[in-house]
């Protein structure tokens, strides 16, 4: 099989349960649509991207592992091309979590609760944690997944609830349900420091008018990342 099944993939592809369908929007390399076959999911697998070329990368790795027809290939933005009644797992994972907002906006089918979305932001997870809330969607499961020196956010969400989230914790994840993973120390310490320095930045420069609003904003969320830090510590 082309590529290799790495951390991140393999802890996306431990949320995916066995079901009706499920899509793996933004393929690339086809590699979790392929695992998914070679495990012997029973339903349809789709797997979509935008651009042909990563498409067709992922026809040779279905080809490879031996399971084409088992997977239908979707060239198309997102969602666009995915059958509603097709499906009811949907995977975005490796890219901005502004852009996975996007995709969920113009796909408002996916707003009922028979759809498990697993989401794997690569950058931005607060936008995305803050679009889930809002449109009332509940956020079921975080979690960490570390692969060479970084560390990437993964969550689970459904539609029909309500997830409370403090400003820190659209950055971190529902202390509640993240607090006792074994990443989780190191990965606080990472955005406490970022925080830091992006207001030690601000403040460098001379807080002026246009810019108090956003250090009050920067101090708020790292004074919360603080008290989640002092909780584990405690």
């Amino acid at each position: 099989m082309r590529g290799h099944m790495n951390r991140r993939l393999a802890r996306i592809l431990s949320y995916i349960p066995d079901g009706l369908g499920v899509i793996d929007v933004g393929t690339d390399h086809g590699i979790l649509p392929a695992a998914l076959a070679l495990r012997g999911y029973p339903g349809q697998i789709f797997a979509s991207d935008i651009r042909p070329g990563p498409l067709e990368a992922a026809r040779r790795t279905a080809e490879t592992a031996g399971v084409t027809e088992k997977i239908c290939f979707l060239l198309c933005d997102g969602l666009d091309l995915c059958p509603p009644d097709g499906v009811d797992t949907l995977v975005i994972a490796g890219m901005g979590g502004d852009t996975i907002c996007g995709i969920l906006d113009r796909a408002e089918w996916c707003m009922d609760r028979r759809y498990k979305l697993v989401l794997q932001p690569m950058t931005r997870a607060e936008v995305l944690r803050y679009w889930l809330v809002y449109n009332e969607f509940a956020i079921e499961q975080e979690d960490l997944a570390e692969d060479g020196r970084e560390v990437y956010q993964l969550f689970t969400a459904r539609f029909g609830g309500s997830t409370r989230l403090s400003d820190g914790e659209l950055f971190t994840g529902s202390y509640q349900m993240i607090k006792d993973h074994p990443l989780f120390p190191a990965f606080l310490s990472g955005q406490i420091g970022r925080f830091e320095k992006a207001a030690a930045g601000l403040r460098a420069g001379g807080v002026r008018h246009d810019t108090a609003g956003k250090l009050q904003i920067l101090e708020q969320v790292l004074a919360e990342l603080k008290e989640m830090a002092r909780h584990d510590e405690g």
